[in-house]
C-alpha cells in the first residue's frame, strides 16, 4: 500500500474548523437572530436615524419629534405594529430616563436592518 502524500492526507482540523465558521455565520445571520424588525418604509428607516440621534445626544425635543412621528406613521398605517412597538419602547427608555440603554437599543435597531436577510 502506498504511503499517501501530505497534500492527500486528511486534515481533521480543517473540517472543524469549517464546522466552527458555519455555525458562527448562521448565529449571525439567521433572521430569528435580530432582535428589531426589519422596517418596511423609507419613513420607518430615516425614524430610526433620528430615534438613534436623538437618544445619543439626549436631546427631548429630538425625542419629543420623534414620537410624534412615531404617532403619525402608525395612524397612517405606514409603520406594522411590530415596528410601531419597538419605536415605542425605546422611547420609553429614554422617557425613564435610561438614555444610554435607548441609545444601544436604537443603534441595535438600526444595526438590525443591516444584517443580511434584513436587506430590501
Amino acid at each position: 500500500m502506498a504511503k499517501r502524500s501530505e497534500a492527500e492526507r486528511p486534515r481533521p482540523w480543517l473540517w472543524v474548523l469549517l464546522g466552527v465558521l458555519a455555525v458562527a455565520a448562521a448565529v449571525v445571520w439567521w433572521p430569528g437572530c435580530r432582535k428589531y424588525p426589519q422596517v418596511t418604509s423609507p419613513e420607518a428607516l430615516s425614524l430610526a436615524r433620528r430615534l438613534y440621534t436623538a437618544c445619543n445626544t439626549r436631546h427631548e425635543g429630538r425625542l419629543t419629534a420623534v414620537e410624534a412621528e412615531v404617532d403619525r406613521l402608525a395612524q397612517q398605517g405606514i409603520l406594522t405594529p411590530r415596528e410601531e412597538e419597538a419605536f415605542r419602547f425605546i422611547v420609553g427608555l429614554a422617557r425613564a430616563g435610561q438614555w444610554e440603554r435607548a441609545e444601544r437599543e436604537s443603534f441595535r435597531l438600526a444595526e438590525d436592518q443591516l444584517r443580511p436577510g434584513a436587506r430590501r
